[in-house]
């Protein structure tokens, strides 16, 4: 007859166990240490960190209702702050369930209707961990996209508009750079407040009207940013950010940059646009290669937006560097990756030091942040004069962009 009894040697084992687990190194069971969602208008970006590199199962893509990720095969915890179910609710993502344990863990991502999505790893990098990434696509986002640029365009011809297309850098899990901790402002939450606002100035310009790239904390591609102004026919490109240095509390003023077509300038200004140029791999976008007709007509089209580029550069910095608390650092040229269409002039405005801490609460400032929309818009209205654009007289747009 076969015995259940627990033998004291089985007891003893499996309090060892427990033992060497209770004291086990911290890190030395992998962890989910944060969960966190974005919503976009075309998309839901739902993201979890991980303390170490896992090995996830689940398909790479899809359409239905759910989908389960699993990482399989060795325990799991959670930290404190992720939730058993992370509820998110904006119409694509109902909610997710987390669930970890000795075996893994499991990630039940519930839609509000059936729809396509995308699950995938990012490798950690300098000052990110390892991510899952879930991509929910929101039914029908792509077309009110769609319609919503096709609107900005109707507007420009029937009211003889100058189009202004306003980009907020970095959002969503590309937070960009982070003043200190006592001061507690990241780069993607300045640059959208100085967008917001920005528009709102230009919207009351009489022959202007100034659309946001980016109006909500998601994340957009670099080049993505620019063919929106594209399909808009934006008539200039303003790309807000913030400046920071790889030295602690270093580096202070603002800059405008415009692209470079044979390197940057300098060194800073080559570590800076590598460094906004690494949005995209923060956010999941696969590194491109140029096509070569496009560099041709790249080439052939270049010059006169490079021109006005320089002029509108040139414009901008005269009235930022009114604020006297501003160091003028110039302007400048290197290759990012965002001022690269052909279409339009484009700048890149480095607002102040989000390092620097005495910049960085400027820069937190609501009220800082209004002044440099007001320069920022006078500098666009002294570039349509000195380029020799007229701006149709009479009624403004409408403050918020809506263009109605």
């Amino acid at each position: 007859m076969r015995s259940n009894r627990v033998t004291p040697l089985a007891l003893a084992t499996l309090l060892l166990l427990l033992l060497l687990l209770r004291t086990a190194p911290a890190g030395a069971v992998p962890a989910v240490t944060a969960a966190r969602s974005f919503t976009g208008p075309t998309a839901t970006r739902v993201v979890f960190d991980f303390s170490e590199a896992v090995a996830h199962v689940a398909p790479d893509s899809g359409r239905g209702r759910s989908v389960r990720v699993t990482v399989p095969g060795a325990p799991l915890t959670a930290g404190e702050s992720v939730p058993r179910t992370l509820a998110i609710g904006d119409g694509v993502v109902d909610s997710v369930a987390v669930v970890t344990g000795v075996d893994g863990a499991r990630f039940e991502a519930y839609f509000k209707d059936s729809t396509a999505f995308r699950v995938f790893g990012l490798p950690a990098s300098e000052d990110k961990p390892y991510r899952l990434v879930i991509d929910v696509t929101r039914k029908g986002g792509a077309a009110a996209q769609a319609a919503k640029l096709e609107q900005v365009l109707e507007t420009k011809h029937e009211d003889r508009l100058r189009i202004v297309a306003i980009d907020a850098g970095h959002g969503g899990d590309d937070a960009g750079a982070r003043s200190t901790r006592a001061i507690g402002i990241r780069e993607k939450d300045v640059t959208l407040a100085v967008a917001r606002k920005l528009t709102e100035e230009l919207n009351r310009v009489p022959g202007i009207h100034a659309v946001l790239v980016r109006d909500g904390d998601y994340f957009i591609p670099l080049r993505e940013r620019y063919h929106i102004a594209e399909k808009m026919k934006a008539d200039l490109f303003i790309s807000i950010h913030c400046n920071s240095s790889r030295r602690r509390g270093s580096g202070s003023g603002t800059e405008v940059f415009f692209l470079s077509q044979r390197g940057a300038e300098d060194q800073a200004s080559q570590d800076l646009a590598d460094s906004e140029n690494a949005a995209d791999l923060v956010g999941g976008v696969p590194a491109q290669s140029e096509d070569e007709l496009v560099n041709i007509l790249y080439d052939v089209k270049r010059n006169s937006a490079l021109q006005q580029s320089q002029l509108l550069a040139e414009t901008l910095l005269d009235h930022v560097a009114e604020d006297r608390r501003l160091e003028s650092r110039g302007i400048k040229q290197a290759g990012f990756v965002v001022l690269k269409s052909v279409e339009f002039p484009s700048v890149l405005v480095e607002t102040a030091f989000i390092n620097n801490p005495v910049e960085a609460r400027l820069l937190k400032s609501p009220a800082f942040q209004s002044q440099m929309a007001r320069q920022i818009a006078t500098g666009v209205k002294k570039y349509f004069e000195r380029a020799g654009i007229p701006l149709r007289s009479g009624a403004a747009s409408t403050p918020d962009g809506s263009g109605r």
